[in-house]
């Protein structure tokens, strides 16, 4: 263990040598120009939609147009996350600008998601302290492997899917589902019934400094903006794009952190490099890798160093695969196949301490 602890930590050093220089590289400019390519990106595809509108089936341009503004948006909220990191920009109000109105306009509460983004990061793969699929012990699963013995395998793998990609992330934000398991104060447990949510200063996974009402009118006043200028038309332009967006960021945060080969760790285990190396890059469609700024198949260089902004991070990852070598972990399956085995497979661990792996039977 003592040989372990000192490779870690020559290995930190030999991470930080390497990645802090990229840091002082982020550009104010051109994270504009692609915000604005992202802009463009969702104008050509309403008018595209617009101009299909006349010449096909309402429902097969809806499911088009979703998927499709969707995926586009999916880029817009990863500049917003790059905002919350202060990699947009150097300049910290600039960052929290452009992330609060990017967030708020996909129903972020920027400030609150800022706070419990930011334990995430510090607290990657820990197993009371984490931030998004933490993993629960077989007695906090209980109902849901119950559900699995009623309908079935195969079923049950497709539900869990539909309940991660479809409900987690409102799920998340209002219940704290799947979040950390304690208060903000990190040392007091969770009870069942307080609040938990990311929209009041009441809730006691945030702090109040975090401004949850100022997120939060952020987002009533995207809705109130959709509900007066979209009116009946609401479901098509915004709400089946805003289904997509949520898709796409739960399959993101559950497939860079969860496998049964990565391990998670209780606070006697838990440091830091070892949470941030707990990280997986995939390989994504070439497109869709490009649309979403490389945040999937980049996302190690991302948990060793958030600083680094996103145009940067395919260099700063060629360079950290060598530094990193065993320790690093990439996988070029198809995304399909391990959304399936992921929710097969990876459904509790054992116990919150020491280091846990996820298990399923």
């Amino acid at each position: 263990m003592k040989e372990y602890n000192t490779d870690l930590f020559i290995l930190q050093k030999n991470i930080n040598n390497c990645l802090n220089k990229y840091t002082s590289k982020i550009d104010t400019y051109r994270s504009f120009l692609y915000l604005i390519r992202d802009l463009i990106y969702s104008t050509i595809c309403i008018i595209t939609t617009k101009f299909l509108l006349n010449y096909l089936n309402y429902y097969l341009v809806f499911i088009l147009y979703s998927t499709t503004m969707g995926t586009i948006l999916t880029g817009l909220w990863v500049i917003g996350h790059e905002c919350g990191h202060g990699a947009f920009s150097k300049n910290k109000i600039i960052n929290n600008s452009v992330g609060y109105i990017v967030h708020s306009s996909l129903l972020v509460p920027y400030f609150s998601w800022q706070y419990t983004h930011q334990k995430h990061h510090k607290y990657t793969n820990h197993l009371t302290l984490g931030e998004t699929h933490v993993p629960p012990t077989k007695n906090e699963f209980f109902l849901m492997l119950k559900i699995r013995d009623i309908i079935g395998e195969d079923a049950f793998v497709i539900f869990n899917i539909f309940v991660h990609l479809i409900l987690g992330w409102p799920a998340y934000l209002f219940f704290n589902a799947t979040g950390g398991k304690t208060q903000s104060d990190l040392k007091t447990r969770l009870k069942f019934f307080q609040f938990k949510d990311h929209f009041s200063s009441n809730s006691k996974i945030l702090k109040k400094k975090f401004y949850p009402e100022i997120s939060t009118f952020g987002c009533l006043f995207t809705i109130y903006l959709t509900i007066k200028y979209l009116q009946n038309s609401i479901i098509f332009w915004y709400i089946g794009p805003y289904i997509v967006v949520n898709s796409w960021l739960v399959l993101y945060t559950l497939l860079q952190h969860t496998d049964l080969n990565i391990p998670h760790y209780g606070s006697n285990q838990f440091t830091f490099l070892k949470g941030a190396l707990s990280t997986i890059d995939r390989k994504y469609p070439y497109i869709i890798d490009c649309l979403h700024h490389h945040i999937g198949s980049t996302h190690v260089v991302h948990h060793l160093n958030y600083k680094i902004p996103h145009y940067l991070a395919k260099d700063a990852t060629e360079e950290i695969k060598v530094i990193l070598g065993k320790y690093y972990n990439y996988k070029d399956s198809s995304i399909i196949k391990e959304l399936y085995n992921i929710n097969k497979y990876c459904l509790y661990v054992s116990s919150e301490d020491g280091e846990q792996y996820y298990k399923y039977l």
